[in-house]
């Protein structure tokens, strides 16, 4: 059961009898009855960086409330006018902040954004929306300690998951320990002269297609410990072979911190100084530093077997074998996400590998995968990669492996991801549930709960909901919940009827306690109306009693796709506190065919 919400002085006066008291949840409740205090909302003039070539990758939600209310976005027509103008009708602005959309090239706007909340003046901000090519995956780290008056050798060539030609440089006034120096390739060398604690430093990394990279780096210059004892060296190599180093790729920066040091230590603790052995060779290109670093880049494909001797102060030099194989350049597959639609052909491209132009590119499965892809989906992939078939199923979201290979060059192996949808179709027995509309990004607030997306839907009352779900939780302000809805003709002032249940008690809401709107297209950011419809009184306890259908005006909307929005607004139903109904569905009175397409992977 439930959670009640009190939100009477006539409860109030009741639950101070004992009879009464015993049936009374003990959490506290004076935060959830509190009032909320009038604030301010700060919001400045940013830019707002979307990844150009990536979905959903921005958001202007920088503003906050100091009385904690939360914050809804919002622009004016004519600004809403601009930015499609900019982007082509490409990217939106959401009521919470969240930028959507794809955009292919890298562009700049300006735009003014209102940020408003309860109890706040509302705050305009000039935003800039910049589209910027994706950043380098590129990490930081604390680099290898190095010893005051030891020659040292170590990388910020960190660069993750990209075959691209990286630079390297410091930041405007930033420092390594004295001694030390850093190339273009981001190899740093040097005889450190002074002992302490590192300064962090920033590095930043360009390649072309790429937005220049910071990271922070860190080196500690330690003192060198020196001892007469006579010692010997331990754990250098392999005592019965050869051992084997990580693979080094042709074009790429090899970069191996350890190299042929690995565990090895003497045992009086002096440092250890690495030397190739008379006679053998590393791959053109790569190289061994006296701390046993190997750094470089190889441009010709080979496999070397080459020795090394380690010596140190108080012990015997100490030699051992290590092989390195230098394989062919591996080819560049960044992972894939795409949408396909249950019962329609399927022939998405995923042929994005690159290994240079004029190479053959061939796409290929293991057999388990591929069949496993076949019986489950109905899909496959064809050597050109092209994702083929009629998908048998619906899911938010399914993967699978898809192998890049082109003659000379290294395999590389990528996740695929798609969300298969329902086809456009027309809503069961008119009614559009909501249980199944999109609600990835939404927070709701209840009595005792917090749940967000999925969460809010709610199954406990399948014998009052039409087809036993509703969603719950509407106890948020600002919380908004979208019908996108497909007409094949314009409708001109057809009822909407909403199907409701309250757990506030039956209370009358209006327009500015719950509102609805109309959008053109098929994000709430077009043309808007506003839906007057007078009251909807709807009936309900301290709990859910029932889910009736109420009418909330009248609506017209576009031939082609339309936005239903339900939200929620600051009322006074429960002592100054937010109230919303729990939604089952929407209904449209009209002889227009009106489609969508039900996210019914949200019940599962």
């Amino acid at each position: 059961m439930k959670n009640k919400v009190f939100i009477s002085v006539i409860l109030a006066i009741v639950m101070m009898l004992t009879c009464f008291v015993s049936c009374v949840p003990t959490e506290d409740n004076s935060s959830v009855d509190a009032p909320l205090q009038e604030g301010v909302i700060t919001y400045e003039d940013a830019v707002c960086e979307v990844i150009k070539g990536i979905k959903d990758s921005g958001t202007v939600a920088t503003a906050t409330a100091s009385n904690g209310a939360a914050i809804s976005y919002s622009m004016t027509e004519e600004e809403v006018g601009k930015l499609n103008n900019a982007f082509k009708s490409k990217l939106q602005v959401t009521s919470e902040g969240a930028i959507v959309g794809q955009y292919d090239d890298v562009k700049k706007f300006k735009v003014d954004i209102t940020a408003s909340a309860e109890k706040c003046e509302p705050v305009t901000a000039e935003m800039t929306i910049s589209v910027i090519n994706p950043y380098l995956n590129y990490a930081g780290r604390q680099l290898a300690d190095a010893k005051v008056d030891v020659p040292y050798a170590s990388s910020v060539a960190y660069v993750l998951d990209e075959d691209v030609q990286v630079t390297y440089s410091l930041t405007s006034k930033q420092k390594l320990p004295e001694g030390l120096t850093m190339s273009s390739d981001g190899t740093i060398t040097g005889t450190p002269t002074q002992v302490g604690p590192g300064t962090p430093f920033i590095v930043k990394a360009k390649a072309k297609g790429f937005s220049d990279t910071e990271r922070e780096f860190t080196i500690d210059v330690v003192l060198d410990h020196k001892s007469e004892t006579v010692s010997k060296i331990v754990n250098f190599g392999d005592a019965n072979g050869v051992k084997e180093l990580a693979t080094a790729y042709v074009g790429s920066q090899y970069v191996n911190q350890a190299g042929v040091a690995g565990t090895a230590s003497a045992l009086n603790g002096n440092n250890i100084t690495y030397t190739l052995a008379e006679g053998t060779t590393l791959p053109e290109g790569i190289a061994l530093y006296p701390n046993g670093a190997i750094i470089g880049k190889a441009d010709v494909r080979t496999e070397c077997e080459f020795s090394v001797t380690a010596s140190a102060t108080g012990c015997e030099p100490l030699t051992r074998s290590f092989k390195l194989a230098v394989k062919p350049m591996r080819i560049r597959f960044e992972a894939l996400r795409g949408e396909l639609t249950k019962g329609e052909a399927a022939n998405y491209n995923i042929a994005k590998a690159d290994a240079g132009e004029g190479v053959q590119i061939t796409y290929t499965m293991t057999k388990e995968d591929a069949d496993k892809l076949s019986a489950e989906y109905g899909l496959a992939v064809t050597p050109e990669g092209i994702v083929t078939g009629t998908p048998t199923k619906v899911t938010k979201l399914m993967f699978f492996k898809v192998t890049a290979e082109a003659e000379g060059f290294t395999p590389t192996t990528v996740e695929i991801s798609f969300r298969i949808n329902e086809p456009l179709q027309a809503p069961a027995n008119g009614k559009f549930e909501a249980e199944y509309i999109d609600l990835t990004g939404k927070n709701g607030t209840g009595y005792s709960a917090s749940p967000s997306g999925t969460d809010m839907i709610d199954g406990a009352l399948a014998e009052m909901t039409s087809n036993g779900y509703f969603v719950n939780y509407m106890f948020n302000d600002t919380i908004t919940l979208e019908f996108v809805i497909y007409a094949e003709a314009d409708v001109t002032n057809a009822k909407l009827y909403l199907a409701l249940g309250s757990e506030i008690g039956t209370v009358t809401f209006t327009p500015s306690d719950f509102g609805v709107y109309t959008y053109v297209g098929q994000t709430p950011t077009g043309t808007k109306t506003t839906v007057n419809y007078g009251s909807m009184r709807v009936s309900g306890g301290n709990q859910y009693t029932s889910f009736d259908e109420y009418q909330a005006g009248t609506v017209s909307l576009k031939q082609g796709w339309n936005v239903i929005q339900l939200a929620v607004h600051t009322n006074t139903l429960r002592g100054g506190m937010i109230g919303g109904p729990g939604v089952d569905y929407i209904r449209v009175d009209t002889s227009v065919a009106l489609k969508w397409i039900p996210c019914s992977y949200n019940v599962v």
